[in-house]
């Protein structure tokens, strides 16, 4: 009897350090989880140098039958999230971001790019939850397609990612793969790939019709 009592009390003291240790690390982030900080003069300076090179890239004068790629880095597409996002979305009706996502930032893998923030639950402080997509192009389609999430370092069933993006109001499945340009000029992304830090562009601009 006494045996029975001490595995029973020793059961019982594991499942619940165990569930103390899962919440535990419910709350804590994915290593590389550090917004910058746009109130920062030299974050801000980067944002906008990073917000100046693409645009430059993307309106470059180039023959019709270049094909050129762009490399964009985590810390420039962070430093321009940080402060230049809110801007960006006052011209799109489709995009809005709620206010229970706060502090986005993107991480990028040979795997796909990781999409993370402190998102607010049923009215909790905000955990840290993050998304790792695949985005491709196949046959002139964009394509998005969840790989992974995460909140905060527990790993979480793919059933419950739908409900994270329907609070973004964001729909994930295909995209059209051109930047339409200020002169009519379009540029086709016929490509995306990923390397630790960064997301490879590959384009081709077109001249207008």
């Amino acid at each position: 009897m006494k045996k029975l009592l001490i595995i029973l009390i020793t059961g019982t003291v594991v499942i619940v350090a165990g569930v103390g240790f899962v919440a535990w690390l419910s709350w804590q982030p994915q290593p590389w989880y550090s917004p910058p900080d746009y109130l920062d003069s030299t974050v801000a300076q980067f944002a906008d140098r990073a917000e100046y090179r693409l645009t430059e890239e993307l309106h470059k004068i180039r023959p019709s039958e270049e094909v050129w790629r762009l490399r964009i880095s985590d810390d420039a597409m962070n430093a321009w999230l940080s402060g230049r996002l809110e801007d960006w979305l006052t011209h799109d009706e489709d995009i809005e971001i709620p206010e229970e996502i706060q502090g986005l930032q993107v991480h990028a893998t040979p795997e796909g790019v990781w999409l993370a923030a402190m998102v607010e639950i049923d009215a909790s402080e905000p955990r840290p939850v993050a998304v790792q997509l695949q985005l491709w192009v196949n046959n002139g389609t964009g394509l998005v397609e969840p790989t992974a999430i995460r909140f905060g370092k527990v790993p979480i069933p793919m059933s419950l990612l739908n409900k994270v993006f329907e609070d973004m109001n964001t729909e994930l499945g295909e995209f059209e793969p051109i930047i339409s340009l200020m002169d009519d000029r379009e540029v086709e992304l016929q490509a995306i790939d990923f390397e630790e830090g960064a997301i490879v562009l590959t384009c081709q601009t077109h001249l207008p019709q």
